[in-house]
């Protein structure tokens, strides 16, 4: 009896749960991302038992058939066998036969699984609170239909409990839009999914949040959300929610907060797809091997030319003063995802020797910058184009006549402008170097985070907490006060004297984005094309604190423009 207990106990206390419901995928513009801190790192890796995979992938339906759900189930089949699950993959199951793998795939669990994992692409949608993934042979996407003849969602999660394994994984890519005949006028991107809650041990991600849909794709590619997805599970070393959160924040970047993956959870321990020691041992022995940063120390003294945080300033040609800059020493730093828990697109970690040059202590003010456009009759992309993307009333528009004019935003002349494109801000440069003789452009990307480390290897130049008034982000994060945009300078400066590098707007740097570091990022791009992709950094009002990293990055095209986009000017000594 005293045997019997204990098996019982331990099924309950071990018994974790992961639902993802993938597949509300939307395009619109970048996001208001979440504020997710890395995770601390893994410190066991004791689940070594028989891992079991049930994977289906529905598509051939009568009323509206879908494209991605093949590729991305049987993508998914083979990841999961090569991370070394016995997988059993299904595809087109009718009602009843969807019910039969679910019970032979709970027998197999309770016989000789310790890990189980449940993966379905394909229609799905909620129904009175529920969620229900629809099965081919449904003959028309009816709500008393669906009720009666689709597997509940709720169902499955309670079955792969009761089977006795010691974690329960479910993956749901099932919310793609369609109409329904007794809602004709109300979508699966208006309708959405009904949140879960996560009992003890559970972690329940969906793959967009409610009221949000995903888009089916091309025939031949992954989902939005699952090919992210697959991306992150191989990735050694990295947890369930770090699995999840790195995929999340992905897909919310890119969807412009249309289609951001929320989290349930109520884990106990961690759990990895991939060893959890590998990546863990891989950092201590990087670390080990490094060698420590070159903190720059002024080589001059203070009233020399070129002394550290000299500011100076260039006179025009109308012998009116051009912005202020603050000169940065020469020095070596370790560039990308030191602390780890970044994004892919924040390695490989190197280190790069920057020379001497000048920063911009602000951001451009719209009163500087309109300066530009009065003695140039200068029109940007947002002028020639006669829209912005603007947030407004909660929701993002691309709103006509919005440009960097925008009294929103832009309030008083010592705010920074916004929605200025990479073309806007090269023209600015080359203006300034025409009125100087002196040769002013965008900063290289490597030059940007060199400036906004300032010698530092946390998150933020002032440490690894986000903290309190330290720089205008989205408002519960940050705890600032400013609902849009700051005056340039109303926070401190860091250790360089330069102000606002973290936060308030995105800052165009002259190097082209790629996923990931090959010396692109120490240079300026010298061939733009309209397919070409330029890094911002430093995170804006707009969003999260975790967007404010001192490493974290993002691409955009040259003409695009946005209310929380913004530029700073960088100048090489002669």
């Amino acid at each position: 009896m005293k045997s019997l207990f204990s098996k019982i106990w331990r099924v309950a206390h071990w018994s974790l749960l992961l639902l993802s419901l993938t597949a509300c995928e939307s395009d619109s513009p970048p996001s208001r991302a979440h504020n997710d801190d890395a995770p601390s790192h893994v410190t066991n890796d004791h689940y070594t038992g028989k891992k079991i995979a049930l994977v289906i992938g529905n598509w051939a339906y009568r009323f509206k058939p879908l494209n991605n759900p093949k590729n991305d189930a049987r993508k998914m089949a083979q990841q999961l066998s090569q991370l070394g699950f016995e997988v059993i993959h299904k595809e087109n199951l009718s009602f009843e036969e969807m019910q039969d793998e679910v019970i032979q795939f709970k027998l197999k669990l309770r016989k000789r699984g310790q890990v189980g994992l449940f993966y379905f692409a394909g229609h799905g949608l909620e129904v009175d609170g529920k969620n229900y993934l629809l099965p081919t042979d449904l003959r028309v996407p009816e709500t008393q239909l669906i009720k009666s003849e689709s597997i509940k969602a709720q169902w499955v999660v309670d079955v792969m409990e009761h089977a006795g394994s010691q974690i329960n994984i479910v993956i749901l890519d099932a919310c793609h839009t369609f109409p329904r005949p007794d809602k004709p006028h109300v979508t699966c991107e208006k309708y959405g999914l009904a949140a879960m809650n996560a009992p003890k041990g559970t972690f329940i991600s969906f793959a967009t949040g409610p009221g949000q849909s995903t888009p089916d794709g091309k025939k031949g590619t992954n989902g939005l959300y699952t090919g992210h997805l697959l991306k992150f599970m191989r990735q050694p070393g990295l947890t369930i929610e770090e699995v999840f959160k790195k995929t999340r924040q992905q897909v919310a970047r890119e969807t412009r907060n249309k289609q951001v993956p929320p989290v349930f959870s109520s884990l106990i321990d961690d759990f990895c797809l991939v060893s959890c020691a590998n990546q863990a041992q891989a950092q201590l022995e990087a670390l080990k091997n490094q060698p420590k940063p070159v903190i720059p120390q002024p080589s001059q003294p203070d009233n020399a030319p070129f002394a550290l945080g000299k500011v100076f300033r260039d006179r025009l040609a109308d012998g009116s003063f051009g912005p202020e800059m603050v000169w940065i020493p020469a020095g070596s730093f370790r560039m990308g995802d030191i602390q780890s828990g970044g994004d892919e697109d924040e390695k490989p970690v190197h280190r790069v020797s920057v020379e001497r040059f000048a920063m911009g202590k602000y951001e451009v003010t719209v009163g500087e910058f309109e300066k530009f456009v009065k003695a140039t009759k200068y029109k940007t992309d947002a002028e020639k184009q006669g829209n912005c993307w603007t947030w407004d009333d909660k929701k993002w528009k691309q709103e006509k006549g919005a440009n960097w004019r925008n009294p929103k935003f832009s309030q008083s002349d010592k705010h920074p402008v916004a929605c200025v494109s990479w073309n806007d801000g090269i023209a600015y440069a080359k203006w300034l170097s025409q009125q100087t003789g002196k040769t002013y452009r965008l900063p290289t990307e490597a030059e940007w985070e060199y400036a906004a480390r300032a010698g530092t290897e946390t998150k933020y130049w002032w440490g690894n907490e986000v903290g309190s008034n330290n720089a205008n982000c989205w408002n519960g994060y940050c705890k600032d006060s400013f609902e849009y945009t700051a005056p340039v300078g109303s926070f401190a400066p860091n250790p360089f004297k330069l102000y606002d590098m973290l936060g308030n707007l995105w800052e165009w740097t002259c190097s082209e984005f790629e996923s990931q570091y090959s010396g692109k990022e120490q240079r300026c791009a010298k061939k733009v094309t309209k397919n070409s992709s330029f890094s911002l950094r430093g995170g804006s009002w707009f969003n999260g604190a975790a967007w404010m990293r001192s490493a974290n990055r993002y691409g955009r095209g040259a003409a695009n423009r946005d209310d929380y986009v913004g530029l700073r000017v960088a100048k090489k000594p002669r």
